[in-house]
């Protein structure tokens, strides 16, 4: 099913369905008997979307509740992390190799290293680790089932939304007044949950959703480059089997890398967050509302009763000398919009 709510369903109930939908994606990929690269990816993936949903519905699930349950998601992923992070490395050395003068120059003695590092892991993912994480994610799913929502409809998501969005346009603020390794992270993660979410909410208006999902997943590729040069360059300067002027030639490849990702970033990330959140969130609610409007499967009024009332007044007659008032037409009740099916709208990519 895709990642988004539905505008004809409660919103409880579609939190429900896409936890059930994202934890039963994490379990099924470390079900098989040999765990790859990619399944540990795809694992990942489906915790991030699941932890991006979970901070949406907060001011429903109760803050500190959803601060637990982002935690704990965490913490299975990290336990899938260490093999994926040295795949990534020697992928970031093989890229920079091809689109970088003198980049295969720099990081052979890097490269050297992983690979040493590397042969001496087993090729397939630890299974007692697949084991504990499995454990994991059933106990998460449990008390996903149990967890009770307290507001209904748009204002389950809209406290969620507005802390994302305000960490959002922070961590865009920190990063480049203090363009440290560790903020630039922090910018990549809460631009990862922006995107997630505008996927979620994508239904209110898929044209215009489909810009913000858009411009966010660029941005966050490119914070995610980033995050791989740095963790690339840590691996440099933590190498024991390289010599000074080799780990001061990768670390300053990388970083050079790095200053021209983060200026191509920073008016991408100016600009996706340039609105105050409380004007965001307003038109984000405002958009939600008039979707159901528009769905043919949501009972709405299609025009108030006053309006009808004075569209049917007719002024009195007179006949004989007698004044006649015409009986008045009662007020139909709430119509029911159409329930022909309409053309589906092309549907986003599964974040």
């Amino acid at each position: 099913m895709p990642y988004r709510f539905k505008i004809n369903e409660p919103v409880e109930k579609g939190f429900r369905r896409i936890a059930r939908e994202q934890l039963d994606a994490s379990l099924a990929e470390l079900a098989g008997p040999q765990i790859d690269a990619s399944g540990i990816h795809e694992c990942r993936k489906a915790l991030k979307r699941l932890r991006s949903l979970v901070r949406l519905a907060s001011g429903a699930i109760g803050n500190a509740k959803a601060a637990r349950r982002t935690k704990a998601l965490g913490e299975i992923a990290k336990l899938l992390s260490a093999q994926r992070d040295q795949t990534v490395m020697l992928e970031t050395i093989s890229k920079l190799s091809e689109d970088v003068p003198d980049a295969a120059a720099a990081l052979a003695p890097l490269r050297t290293s992983l690979a040493a590092h590397a042969g001496n892991q087993p090729a397939a993912f630890d299974e007692d680790t697949a084991v504990r994480a499995r454990l994991l994610l059933l106990q998460e799913a449990k008390k996903f089932a149990r967890m009770q929502f307290s507001k209904r409809g748009f204002a389950a998501l809209e406290g969620g939304l507005e802390k994302s969005y305000r960490q959002a346009r922070k961590a865009t603020k920190y990063a480049y007044d203090e363009p440290t390794d560790e903020n630039f992270h922090n910018l990549r993660k809460a631009v990862q949950w922006h995107w997630r979410q505008m996927s979620l909410l994508a239904r209110a208006w898929p044209d215009e959703f489909a810009v913000r999902v858009s411009a966010a997943r660029e941005l966050s590729q490119l914070l995610g480059d980033d995050h791989d040069l740095a963790v690339l360059a840590g691996a440099a300067s933590a190498a024991a089997d390289m010599t000074a002027e080799q780990k001061e030639a990768a670390v300053g490849l990388c970083q050079r890398q790095q200053q021209i990702l983060r200026a191509s970033a920073e008016f991408r990330a100016k600009r996706l967050f340039a609105e105050t959140p409380d004007a965001f969130v307003k038109r984000m609610s405002a958009y939600w509302r008039y979707s159901r409007s528009l769905d043919p499967r949501v009972e709405v009024p299609s025009t108030s009763a006053r309006q009808v009332a004075q569209t049917d007044h007719e002024a009195p007659a007179v006949v004989d000398g007698q004044v006649s008032v015409p009986e008045k037409r009662p007020v139909p009740s709430k119509p029911r919009l159409a329930t022909k099916a309409v053309a589906s709208t092309a549907s986003q990519r599964r974040a």
